[in-house]
């Protein structure tokens, strides 16, 4: 495997420099992997003129399409470090990105550059701005700037790559140092995953400010010699004309996102969304648990295999997958280990057995070594043998495979008792009523805490509080039966799509 993005493209452009690597659909460009290199080389070549050195840091904050994917890419071909920010973040977070990470040069396409100008206002030191036309590309002669490039800094696999910002719902936000080996391995992790092949061609339809949208639909297209498709964002009502002008193979999505594609076609029949979608041959999710009823009526819907995996932005995406048809997969289960080491341990570290729930803990060359500038969150991160923490609960089963049952921060203790918020989601998500559900603990003066739920529901239906109680109380069993129920017209959602049931919380526990 090669050790950095310079040496992987450039590797590509010599053996299959007139594929096809990168479709926009929304500018109606395309990109070989000749084009490729020589936008990274004419990139490089671009910082050195902006006298952007290889220890520098370059922010960027664009919706997805062809020029983003050149500042992503061309940034870590020249050898510095690429910080994605995140269009949906708070203003609080946006501005510790750029803050922490120490930007001086950031990309900004034209429709988010009021939003930075906000941010920048807030922040005094000269920062310098580039703005990026998406149809058009830079407000710099890019084109004039030579294609071949010269570098005396040798990149290896332990260079710093990527910096990118956890969400921070709860507390400051951490800056994930991923080097061009961690991205590699990431990359190579969903290719063996998902057995991608050089004719695969992936569906991009999430963002780049995400770990997934970046390692899962660019890098590994890219690992695999394969093609990307990549609209602006993502568009129910385009989604399947999209999908299939361009032939696509497959797709990484979220929970959120697949019951929206569940819910559009159940309400047209489902036949017209289906044209000519032969081209697919599976689809993986990730960033959050998803309901095993989804699932399933996910694969009856679309006659295609849903695998479901499990990524953090630290690990470079994907530590654990349900492997790809003949072998088994299970619903409900994030699958088995491809390419690195998951196992369970409980609170002192200690190895837990098949079937005893624990902490999740994962090391292997996709993994992270440090968090910038905070020396005691790196330290925290890691058992002190080196297995680095995910915050999640699980266990493994009789065959191996993986069930995550919930965050640790994010357990309900009723009572002495400890009850996983996802076991109650998945239940209620099995309500055709229900468009999005949080199960939450909410504070009381017996038990502790209570279980709480907050839900949308479905704009078609009407649904009171005394007939979610009963069907809770029917399906649940009273100790799980929700104590307190929220009506709400929307949960917030991280740039995954993944609900923060810590920001619902915070919003409806009233403070003291």
């Amino acid at each position: 495997m090669t050790e950095s993005f310079r040496s992987l493209i450039d590797q590509r452009a010599v053996e299959v420099p007139d594929r096809i690597f990168l479709v926009d659909p929304d500018s109606a460009q395309q990109m070989s992997y000749l084009d490729l290199r020589e936008n990274a080389a004419r990139f490089g070549n671009t910082l050195n003129q902006l006298g952007v050195s290889s220890a520098s840091n370059v922010g960027f904050l664009m919706d997805n399409g062809y020029w983003t994917v050149i500042v992503m890419l061309g940034t870590m071909y020249h050898g510095s470090v690429t910080v994605p920010l995140n269009a949906v973040a708070s203003h609080r977070n946006l501005r510790f990105a750029v803050e922490n990470a120490k930007l001086d040069l950031i990309f900004v396409s034209t429709a988010h550059r009021s939003l930075l100008d906000r941010v920048l206002s807030d922040i005094d030191r000269s920062i310098q701005v580039i703005e990026v036309n998406m149809e058009h590309g830079f407000d710099l002669d890019l084109l004039n700037f030579p294609t071949e490039y010269d570098s005396d800094i040798q990149l290896t696999k332990d260079t710093p790559a990527m910096i990118l910002h956890t969400s921070g719902t709860v507390g400051i936000p951490k800056g994930a140092v991923l080097s061009h080996g961690n991205l590699i391995a990431g990359g190579m992790n969903v290719v063996l995953a998902q057995n991608l092949k050089e004719d695969d061609i992936a569906f991009c339809i999430l963002p780049l400010y995400h770990i997934n949208g970046q390692v899962v639909t660019v890098v590994a297209p890219l690992v695999s010699s394969s093609r990307v498709v990549m609209p602006r964002k993502f568009s129910l009502s385009k989604f399947w004309s999209t999908l299939t002008d361009n032939r696509c193979t497959w797709f990484s999505t979220v929970p959120t996102i697949t019951k929206y594609l569940l819910d559009d076609v159940h309400a047209k029949g489902g036949e017209q969304n289906l044209r000519e979608a032969s081209c697919l041959r599976f689809a993986r999710s990730a960033s959050s648990a998803m309901p095993a009823s989804m699932l399933v009526d996910f694969e009856a819907t679309f006659d295609i295999p849903m695998l479901e995996s499990m990524g953090l932005t630290e690990s470079a995406a994907p530590i654990l997958a349900n492997p790809m048809p003949p072998a088994t997969r299970k619903p409900g289960s994030v699958g088995i280990p491809f390419g690195n080491k998951v196992k369970i341990i409980n609170p002192a570290s200690d190895d837990l057995g098949r079937n005893e729930i624990g902490e999740i803990v994962v090391r292997g060359d996709n993994v992270v070594s440090e968090y910038y500038n905070a020396r005691e969150a790196t330290l925290s991160a890691f058992t002190p043998d080196g297995w680095f923490r995910t915050g999640d609960l699980g266990y493994q089963d009789d065959d191996g495979y993986f069930f995550v049952t919930g965050r640790i921060k994010e357990l309900i203790i009723k009572g002495g008792e400890n009850i996983s918020p996802r076991e109650i989601d998945d239940v209620l998500y099995r309500n055709k009523a229900i468009q999005e559900v949080a199960t939450f603990g909410y504070p009381d003066p017996a038990y502790g805490q209570v279980v709480a739920i907050a839900v949308v529901v479905k704009a078609d239906q009407s649904y009171s509080e005394e007939e979610l109680m009963e069907y809770c109380q029917t399906e649940l069993g009273s100790f799980l039966c929700p104590s307190r129920i929220f009506f709400v017209d929307d949960l917030p959602k991280g740039p995954s799509g993944k609900i923060q049931r810590l920001q619902v919380a915070n919003s409806l526990i009233p403070v003291d």
